[in-house]
């Protein structure tokens, strides 16, 4: 068995957990079916086998490429921000562009043309991230699609070898998080989640001051986490519809 602090957990799972749970060793299982217990303050649950011939990605490094190109996954909210904050970086070059409505992705040509970058592919429709992954002329997906389409799109990106990033959370359970692990071990492929807060000068800040004993001996901590994400809903009517990738929902 492997250990994972609640930290961890939230990191994959896109959500914080309180470490306020009674001191029990009693077996658990939340909605998704993922068991686990609590020992002594760490959430303990089963790790499955490592299959044979497999090795950890940890510290895993990618040859050096002249140039990065990149497919973008998800162009409704987050992701042409990170279209546009792709052409402010060096050696990068945005390949292909995919949502579920065209207009979307055709909108993102704009964004190319005011940096002076050539023209991207555009991919539309419900399977339209398959055949960019199918391209092999990209290094990097970048997915900002809706929640449930993190994992496929992250996996089909994967099984066509490409180096895949995804905005949180990774995953919507345990399971699918060791299938991502397991995919990205097998591929020797970058599997990365794009959780800025924990990374932010003052979460770093902090974690160096607890490390260099600033706080004295830490014993507990507690943290929660509000994001309301209802002034992004469009509300036309009473019944919703899934209209695009992006998290978004149309109401008619």
């Amino acid at each position: 068995m492997r250990t994972f602090k609640s930290l961890m957990i939230s990191l994959c799972m896109g959500t914080t957990l309180c470490m306020c749970l009674p001191q029990t060793t009693t077996a658990q299982t939340v909605s998704s079916g993922d068991s686990w217990t609590w020992d002594k303050g760490t959430i303990v649950i089963d790790t499955p086998e490592r299959p044979a011939g497999q090795k950890s990605v940890l510290g895993l490094t990618t040859p050096k490429m002249e140039v990065v190109r990149v497919g973008f996954v998800g162009l409704g909210m987050r992701g042409p921000g990170a279209v546009e904050r792709f052409t402010y970086i060096p050696g990068t070059q945005i390949v292909a562009l995919c949502d579920y409505e065209a207009s979307r992705a055709e909108k993102c040509q704009d964004i190319l043309k005011k940096a002076s970058m050539p023209k991207a592919a555009i991919y539309s429709g419900e399977k339209g991230y398959e055949e960019l992954c199918k391209r092999t002329d990209i290094d990097l997906v970048y997915i900002a699609a809706d929640w449930l389409h993190h994992f496929p799109v992250a996996k089909c990106a994967l099984e066509n070898g490409k180096n895949v990033a995804i905005e949180v959370p990774s995953a919507m359970n345990l399971q699918e998080c060791w299938d991502l692990i397991n995919l990205s071990e097998k591929t020797r492929k970058h599997c990365m989640i794009l959780e800025n807060c924990c990374y932010d000068w003052f979460e770093m800040n902090t974690l160096n001051m607890a490390q260099q004993g600033v706080f004295g001996e830490v014993i507990r901590a507690q943290g929660a986490y509000i994001h309301n994400l209802s002034p992004f809903w469009i509300i036309i009517g009473k019944t919703a519809k899934k209209t695009n990738w992006d998290g978004v929902w149309i109401i008619t």
